[in-house]
C-alpha cells in the first residue's frame, strides 16, 4: 500500500463527517488546540470499510472548552464529560440522518495501570505518547485535522508502529507486553478486530495472549464489563466468526465455558448469516446458547447480570426444545396456540435452529400469528352473545375455526354462532372445539 494523501483520504468522508470535521477543526484553531482524527475511524478508511457514527478525536489543549464551544453549534449538545480522564462527547444531529453522528473527544495523554484490570491514572502527554497507550498498531494511526484556506485538510498520516504495514498483511500486533495484564477487555476487543477484519496474530502476540490467559488476567475483569464486550460481539456483522476466532485462541473457556465451536453450530449460524435480513443480537445470542446444556446455561446466568429479556429467551428456548418435533404434524389453529406464548424473538431461534421445524414457524409468523377472527366482540352481542368469558372463548373458537378453513367469511362466522346460541350444551359452546389433523389445514 502507497503512502496515503491524507487530504484526499479524507475526502472519502461522507460529506456529514467532513463538515462535522471541520468544525471541529476551526473551533479547535480558535481555542489554540491541536486535534486528531484517531483510531478506528482512520484504520477504516485506509481499509475502505463502512465507517462507524462514532468517531474518536484526541485533543492536545483544553478539551472542556472545546466540548463547550462544539456544543453551543447549532444541533449539537454534550452528552459526556469526564473532567478526571480529559474526556467529553458531543452529539450532532441533522435533519438529513436519523442516527447522530458522536464526536468522542479525549486528552492526549499516557496511562498507568496500578494493578490488572483496574481503571488507569492518566496524564497529560503528547500525540506520540496517546498513540503508545493504544491496543493494537492498527489502532495506532492518526491524522491531524488542519483548516487551510479556512478548508479541512489533513496532516501526515502519523504511523509510528507501522499499523498500515500490518494493515496491508492482515496482522494483529499488541504495542507493548503489558498490553493485556494493564487491561483484558483488549482480549476481547481482539477478538471482534480479528474476525471482522480475518486478521492473524503476530507470533509474538499470539505468545503475549496465551501468557495472559495462563494468567487468568479476564477473570479479573468484573462480569459487567465481559457482558459489555460480549454485546459488542453479538453486534458484530457476523457473531460467529467472533466466537469461531474467540475458540481458536482458546478465549472462550475463560468466558463462556461449556459453549464450544461445532460443525452443529456452524450450521445454525451459516443459516442465520443467509437471512434475507441481518438479525439482531438477541436472536444471534439465543442461536450461538441454543442447545447448551442446562449446567451452561445456568452458569452463563449465573455469572452474568443478563438483562430480563435475555433470561426470558433462554427459558423459552428450552421449551420450544421440546416441542420443535411436533410442529410439523399440528393444524393451523394447534400450531398458533403452541407457538402463541412464546415470544417472535424465540421463533425465530428456533426457525434458524431445527430445519425441520423451520417451515411451519414461518407459516404462524407470517399467515396465523396476526390473523384475526372473522368477527369481533360487538358481532356477537348484535347476534345475542351476553358479555361475560364465554364470549371471548366464543371469539377464540370462531379464530381458530377460520385459521383451520373451517369458517371462510363472516356469514359463515354469524351462522355458527347463532347455532351456538341454540345449542343448549354449554361445554360445546364453550370449550368443545378440537382442531383438524395438520394435512390440508395450510
Amino acid at each position: 500500500m502507497a503512502k496515503p494523501n491524507s487530504a484526499l483520504l479524507l475526502t472519502r468522508l461522507p460529506a456529514e463527517f467532513q463538515a462535522a470535521l471541520q468544525l471541529v477543526a476551526a473551533q479547535a484553531a480558535r481555542l489554540g488546540a491541536r486535534v486528531w482524527l484517531v483510531g478506528g475511524v482512520v484504520r477504516d478508511l485506509l481499509a475502505e470499510l463502512p465507517l462507524s457514527r462514532d468517531l474518536d478525536l484526541a485533543v492536545e489543549g483544553d478539551v472542556a472548552a472545546l466540548a463547550q464551544a462544539l456544543a453551543s453549534t447549532a444541533g449539537a449538545r454534550m452528552v459526556a464529560h469526564h473532567a478526571p480522564f480529559g474526556t467529553a462527547s458531543i452529539e450532532l444531529r441533522s435533519a438529513a440522518q436519523a442516527e447522530p453522528l458522536l464526536l468522542d473527544l479525549a486528552r492526549t495523554r499516557c496511562e498507568t495501570y496500578p494493578q490488572p484490570a483496574a481503571l488507569p491514572h492518566v496524564s497529560p502527554a503528547p500525540i506520540e505518547h496517546d498513540l503508545l497507550r493504544r491496543d493494537v498498531s492498527l489502532n495506532a494511526m492518526a491524522y491531524e485535522l488542519q483548516l487551510v484556506d479556512g478548508r479541512l485538510h489533513g496532516g501526515p498520516l502519523l504511523d509510528p508502529f507501522d499499523g498500515q504495514a500490518d494493515l496491508v498483511a492482515r496482522r494483529l500486533r499488541l504495542l507493548h507486553p503489558q498490553s493485556l495484564r494493564d487491561d483484558p477487555t483488549r482480549i476481547l476487543r481482539g477478538v471482534r478486530l480479528a474476525a471482522r477484519m480475518a486478521l492473524d496474530l503476530t507470533p509474538a502476540t499470539a505468545q503475549q495472549l496465551g501468557a495472559a490467559l495462563q494468567a487468568r488476567y479476564l477473570a479479573m475483569l468484573s462480569p459487567e464489563r465481559v457482558l459489555n464486550e460480549l454485546c459488542l460481539a453479538l453486534s458484530e456483522p457476523r457473531p460467529d466468526h467472533v466466537l469461531h476466532y474467540a475458540d481458536a485462541w482458546q478465549v472462550t473457556p475463560q468466558i463462556l465455558p461449556g459453549l464450544a465451536w461445532n460443525d452443529a453450530l456452524a450450521a445454525r449460524c451459516a443459516r442465520c448469516a443467509a437471512a434475507s435480513e441481518p438479525q439482531p443480537a438477541l436472536v444471534w445470542a439465543g442461536l450461538l446458547l441454543y442447545g447448551c446444556s442446562p449446567a451452561t446455561l445456568a452458569q452463563v446466568q449465573q455469572r452474568y447480570p443478563l438483562p430480563s429479556v435475555a433470561t426470558t429467551l433462554l427459558q423459552q428456548l428450552e421449551q420450544l426444545r421440546c416441542v420443535a418435533p411436533q410442529l410439523a404434524r399440528l393444524a393451523n389453529s394447534a400450531l398458533d396456540q403452541t407457538l402463541n406464548p412464546f415470544s417472535v424473538t424465540a421463533c425465530i431461534v428456533l426457525h434458524f435452529a431445527e430445519p425441520d421445524a423451520a417451515a411451519p414457524i414461518l407459516h404462524y409468523l407470517h399467515h396465523l400469528r396476526h390473523r384475526r377472527a372473522p368477527l369481533d366482540g360487538n358481532d356477537l352481542r348484535r347476534l345475542g352473545v351476553p358479555p361475560g368469558p364465554h364470549l371471548g372463548q366464543l371469539l377464540a373458537q370462531l379464530r381458530y375455526r377460520s385459521l383451520d378453513g373451517q369458517i371462510s367469511d363472516r356469514e359463515q362466522a354469524a351462522a355458527w354462532v347463532r347455532t351456538q346460541i341454540a345449542n343448549d350444551d354449554a361445554k360445546e359452546r364453550i370449550n368443545g372445539y378440537n382442531p383438524p389433523d395438520a394435512e390440508g389445514t395450510r
